[in-house]
């Protein structure tokens, strides 16, 4: 099985609960919050760039780029309520890791992370938002 996600938009969900695993455990966690990620739209400045997409004078796009021009991170405030909800993490300008906000409280509570910038490999919930993934999912490169 393959999920392909595009900057914006995860084009494949997951509708069956039965295929998640309830680890109870944060040993294999592999992010640690990015220093540069931020919510409220109004702390962006120096090194980003801003956009405001629907004119109403906030900022609700930002991005960082690298010495090569690729981007480094990605952040998005896809409702318009002045703080980011989707952010995407880039290695050598290719897509690894989006985490959103799913329920905009501030705090990401959905991570998806990628190989080839296309492909989802691991799948991580925090379902009753204390800030510790209690549902992942881990899908096989061959499937």
């Amino acid at each position: 099985m393959k999920f392909f996600v595009v900057t914006g938009l995860l084009l494949a969900f997951f509708a069956d609960a039965s295929v998640f695993a309830n680890t109870g455990t944060n040993a294999d966690r592999e992010r640690a919050l990015h220093r540069d990620q931020i919510f409220d739209v109004s702390e962006y400045g120096a090194g980003w760039t801003l956009i405001d997409r629907n004119r109403d004078g906030t900022v609700d796009y930002a991005a960082m780029f690298d010495a090569r021009n690729r981007k480094v991170i990605e952040a998005i405030d896809h409702n318009h309520d002045g703080f980011m909800d989707n952010f995407y993490f880039f290695e050598g300008g290719i897509l690894v890791r989006q985490e959103i906000d799913t329920n905009n409280n501030g705090r990401v509570d959905l991570w998806v992370f990628l190989s080839d910038g296309i492909y989802i490999r691991k799948y991580e919930r925090d379902t009753n938002h204390d800030g510790i993934p209690d549902v992942i999912r881990l899908y096989d490169a061959k499937e």
